[in-house]
């Protein structure tokens, strides 16, 4: 078996947001995500210094290709050196897209790197309100860097503490909730958080599962496979 790969897919969460308020353009929006893992309960992060994950609305929909075109163009200057994915946001009714952005050093340079993509053609949004009292689902495309530890059973090269596990078939989020939960009252640790997606590999489409838990073991990692697949 390949033991270490690169594969294409996404992640759909539910996260708690906030708007930035003031590093940024006039007249534009750009949210910061306050709780990136609300499963698991431990230290947290400091958000106080640089932001860890940021989402630059749009005014439409952008490929991920042509993001990806652009994250290549602005990596190429200094002193840039940012990870940028396709977002689609759900909040109640309403959709937004935007670019989902890892790697700043500083708030401060937000606004810079909104001048960066206006440059290479993107629309941004205008400001509009959003409501920050209730998690938000948010969908991410984006590369994964993959290890394979066990079957079906794989490790984040690039994040810590990051693991995915492919489960047999697709739910929908109310199915991937309430099966989340009898997992989670089933199994001997249930500090982890989990989210659900799917990875384009191997000539189709395989629906996973993304886990995070410092210091979690592989035997946990097995169990809670085994759960969730007698759970189907």
């Amino acid at each position: 078996m390949e033991n270490t790969r690169e594969v294409i897919g996404h992640v759909i969460k539910e996260e708690t947001i906030s708007l930035i308020q003031h590093h940024l353009l006039p007249n534009t929006v750009v949210i910061n995500i306050d709780h990136p893992f609300p499963g698991y309960h431990g230290s947290g992060y400091d958000f106080s210094s640089h932001p860890r994950s940021i989402i630059i609305l749009t005014q439409k929909l952008y490929s991920f290709a042509k993001i990806l075109r652009a994250q290549k163009r602005i990596n190429h200057k200094e002193p840039w050196h940012i990870n940028a994915s396709f977002a689609k946001l759900k909040v109640g009714k309403q959709i937004y897209y935007g670019i989902r952005i890892k790697g700043l050093n500083s708030y401060d340079q937000i606004p810079d790197l909104q001048k960066e993509f206006l440059n290479l053609g993107f629309e941004l949004l205008k400001s509009t309100k959003i409501k920050t009292d209730r998690p938000v689902s948010i969908k991410i495309s984006k590369f994964f860097h993959i290890k394979s530890l066990d079957e079906a059973i794989y490790a984040d090269k690039c994040i810590d503490d990051m693991y995915y596990i492919e489960i047999p078939d697709y739910l929908s989020w109310e199915n991937f909730r309430t099966m989340t939960e009898h997992v989670k009252h089933n199994v001997s640790n249930n500090n982890f958080d989990v989210v659900k997606g799917i990875f384009y590999k191997d000539d189709t489409v395989k629906d996973m599962i993304r886990i995070y838990k410092p210091k979690i073991t592989l035997d946990l990692l097995r169990e809670i496979k085994q759960r969730y697949t007698k759970a189907f």
